[in-house]
């Protein structure tokens, strides 16, 4: 493929696609409303790790792939992919309205978060911005999504001090394994500023390391499986 990001105008080569999912009658839909388009659907994998091995030997221009998959995690092959692959746009396409799983796609390069319920023509005309190199989630919607999260002040039993709402909102993300790095624009503000704040929730957690922190917020319920 080109070396540049995708594009594609009348009498254009067609947009290949690779369809990532394990239900083989969802990507059978998807195949279909794609015949007769700009699109070709150039391969099908029904797990995360298949996902990577067919962008390896297909060389699509677009992933459209699932999240929870038998066989390897889509966030997972996300990032293998846009590791490997950094010019090939991905697009979550899911049954999972989470807005942990949202951060994680965002923060792992994907261009859009797109819900399976989505009618056919919003689908084509979502896949159609990718194309021209639009971002289907802005950090203004991810951040609007991190809204629907309880993300006010945390004040457990065995807390040393309660969280603010800002420090719990930088443990869910930290909980969903991402960076200071990813976590920066996610919430607008700098590196060094997520990495105080993290330092602030293992102290008032009395827990060692981010890692125990995580699995203190899991227990209290704060990420959205």
């Amino acid at each position: 493929m080109s070396e540049s990001p995708i594009t594609n105008e009348e009498g254009a080569a067609p947009v290949r696609v690779l369809l990532a999912d394990d239900h083989a009658i969802w990507r059978g839909g998807v195949r279909s409303l794609l015949e007769d388009t700009e699109f070709e659907v150039v391969g099908e994998a029904a797990s995360g790790r298949e996902a990577v091995l067919q962008t390896r030997e297909l060389k699509p221009d677009l992933v459209l792939l699932d999240i929870r998959m038998v066989g390897g995690d889509g966030l997972d092959a996300l990032a293998a992919i846009k590791s490997e692959f950094p010019l090939v746009s991905v697009v979550m396409l899911t049954t999972y309205d989470n807005p942990t799983y949202v951060a994680r796609a965002v923060a792992g390069g994907a261009s859009g978060y797109l819900l399976k319920g989505v009618d056919s023509d919003s689908l084509l005309d979502s896949l159609r911005a990718v194309v021209r190199g639009e971002m289907l989630l802005s950090r203004e919607e991810l951040a609007r999504s991190l809204r629907g999260l309880d993300t006010q002040t945390v004040n457990a039993p065995d807390l040393i001090q309660p969280l603010s709402q800002r420090e719990t909102e930088v443990l869910q993300l930290l909980a969903t394994g991402l960076s200071n790095r990813d976590m920066a624009p996610i919430l607008f503000v700098s590196e060094s500023t997520i990495k105080t704040h993290v330092e602030h929730i293992i102290r008032k957690l009395g827990v060692s390391d981010r890692v125990q922190a995580a699995v203190w917020a899991a227990r209290q319920g704060l990420i959205k499986q």
